[in-house]
């Protein structure tokens, strides 16, 4: 059995625990929030196993604790360098939610640590392990559909204006940024993943049109330049209909994710289009053919992390695709702050490579005047399980 500390028990904290749980290889040994009635609540829908968890709100108490060997933190993304640096440190694994932090910089040393260690760190993303996502990363990756000529993006959200009011959302220092990177993130590690890589350059721009308690933005969108493809990129916390998924356009087809499609046309002998039925059914067979996901979403995100320390293995989103994400990010701010292209990867000399030149360089679109503790209500995931 594993033995697990949460660290951050709001409503992503949560769906850890509940993960954790599920997975059956592990043992809830601690809980740490600064509302410890939150952790006592949480042990005790485990009735007589939740007993004996420990509750603290100082996260510090736990370091020395050898019965703890894997520390999943949730908690605000300033917190996140310290926190896993700290934990790596004492001997444990971790693994983190996303963004995976403020900046480059800070995810450097996050990485240093790991490597000091020799424990495995891991990023939840979650959405990747949905059955159509890993289907078609396979046949990405077999060469069903040829090249990839063009991708567009989608990561559309809705949240009122009253979802900044939490204390730490809505700054640049505290959260790191808006919609891109709270929501965004998701489809930003999708995009990296499917595609192989990031891409070499990135114009973007982005504004705050109605979330008046907020520095960050609510929306944004990109033109992306791969080595070999082109796309877009939009993001938004205004959207009602909350659609989230790609677009690709191949050398042999085009398909769309997560709710999956796929169309392939041949040309007539005057070149306008035909439909292939044929080769269409032929992707779809193939499709179908790759096994559904046992688990999805938390669950398979959790038990493979877990399955990486137990076979010795890289977790499967490892440091480096948490910090690819946050490059993504980083640079799609800097062309918005700048008004110019800006090209990949990053260097340290970039005004966003660190969390002080990012708070510096980033515009404050509103000031966030309202700060509460908590927030009254149910957490939602977004639409990404439509499949």
């Amino acid at each position: 059995m594993h033995n697990i500390a949460i660290i951050g028990t709001g409503g992503i904290g949560k769906v850890h625990f509940n993960a954790f749980i599920n997975d059956g290889r592990c043992r809830i040994k601690a809980l740490c929030s600064r509302t410890p009635s939150k952790c006592t609540e949480l042990a005790a829908t485990l009735g007589k196993d939740g007993e004996d968890i420990t509750i603290t709100d100082d996260w510090h108490t736990l370091l020395d604790r050898d019965d703890i060997d894997i520390v999943s933190i949730a908690l605000p993304p300033e917190l996140h360098e310290e926190t896993a640096s700290a934990f790596l440190r004492s001997g444990k694994h971790v693994l983190l939610e996303k963004p995976m932090a403020l900046s480059l910089d800070e995810e450097d040393k996050m990485i240093q640590s790991r490597d000091e260690s020799g424990k495995k760190l891991g990023i939840i993303f979650q959405n990747r392990y949905y059955t159509s996502i890993q289907r078609a990363k396979k046949m990405l990756e077999d060469g069903c559909f040829g090249k990839i000529l063009s991708v567009d993006v989608t990561s559309h959200w809705f949240r009122g204006v009253n979802y900044h009011n939490l204390y730490w959302r809505g700054t640049w220092r505290s959260e790191g940024g808006g919609c891109l990177t709270s929501q965004g993130v998701h489809q930003v590690d999708m995009l990296l993943w499917l595609m192989g890589s990031l891409p070499t350059s990135i114009y973007a721009i982005m504004d705050n049109k109605k979330h008046t308690n907020s520095e960050t933005e609510d929306m944004g969108m990109a033109v992306m330049r791969f080595p070999s493809a082109l796309g877009t990129f939009t993001s938004s916390l205004c959207d009602m209909d909350e659609f989230q998924g790609f677009r690709f356009q191949c050398e042999k087809a085009a398909f769309t994710l997560p709710e999956w499609k796929v169309s392939v046309k041949k040309p007539q002998p005057n070149g306008y289009p035909e439909e292939d039925r044929e080769r269409e059914e032929e992707l779809m067979r193939i499709f179908s053919s790759i096994p559904a996901e046992e688990k999805e979403g938390h669950d398979s995100a959790i038990s493979r992390f877990i399955d990486a320390i137990e076979n010795g293995e890289e977790p499967d989103a490892t440091a480096e695709d948490g910090r690819r994400a946050t490059e993504f990010i980083d640079a799609f701010y800097l062309s918005a702050a700048t008004g110019k292209e800006v090209k990949l990867p990053l260097k340290p000399t970039d005004a966003v490579y660190t969390t002080e030149g990012l708070v510096a360089t980033m515009p404050a679109f509103f000031h966030k005047s309202i700060s509460t503790e908590s927030q009254s209500g149910t957490m939602t995931l977004g639409s990404a399980s439509r499949k």
